[in-house]
């Protein structure tokens, strides 16, 4: 199965909107300090840019699957969410940069 080149540069896209949310995660985590308990912001963030990018790329690979009439067998789908998570752990030090840079 695998994703074409494209399909890559989508999942990028979807990560670069991901981390350009990581100032809005700063804001939100300050003003709710009092109220949370949050041992490392650094992970807590890298956390949420994460899940941003696994939902983004998680619909994503869905509807491709899904226009382009691959089987519905888990499978697949799992083999197509293991490529999505390939793209965000080629990243991952470039993501953790931006995160200790805000």
């Amino acid at each position: 199965m695998g994703l074409k080149l494209e399909d890559k540069k989508e999942l990028e896209n979807l990560l670069k909107i991901a981390t350009s949310q990581i100032p809005k995660y700063f804001n939100m985590v300050n003003s709710t300090k009092e109220s949370w308990e949050i041992k490392d912001i650094h992970e807590f963030v890298l956390g949420m840019v994460f899940e941003k990018y696994i939902h983004e790329s998680g619909q994503f690979l869905t509807n491709k699957r899904i226009d382009e009439h691959q089987s519905n067998a888990v499978e697949n789908t799992m083999e197509l969410f293991d490529e999505g998570i390939e793209v965000f752990n080629d990243n991952l030090t470039d993501i953790k940069r931006q995160i200790y840079e805000n």
